[in-house]
């Protein structure tokens, strides 16, 4: 199975502020089942690597995928947040008012 990395990208320039927060969220959520991923195979690599050399790159490595997951986990819990109080009653009239007919 291939863990391709989540891209992010705005194709509907007229997209609500509402459905770009989930967006946002789905992504960083995304990002962190990545790294988790990418994680589990550079620690499945380095029970098996005997070569100094080798396993301080894979250690290299895993600390900076366990930087990017905090990281990752943080946006994701903030994002997860605003996603929740944008869908409430008031902020939902407030951020998608009745569009106006030409």
């Amino acid at each position: 199975m291939e863990n391709k990395k989540p891209e992010f990208s705005i194709v509907d320039q007229d997209q609500s502020v509402i459905s770009l927060i989930t967006e946002l969220h789905n992504y960083f959520r995304d990002l962190q089942s990545y790294y988790k991923i990418a994680r589990g195979k550079l620690t499945d690599e380095l029970e098996v690597t005997h070569d100094q050399a080798k396993m301080q790159e894979l250690h290299d490595q895993l600390h900076e995928i366990n930087q990017k997951m905090e990281y990752y986990h943080i946006l994701n819990n903030a994002i997860s947040t605003v996603d929740v109080i944008v869908h409430t009653e008031v902020m939902v009239s407030e951020l998608n008012p009745p569009k106006i007919e030409k």
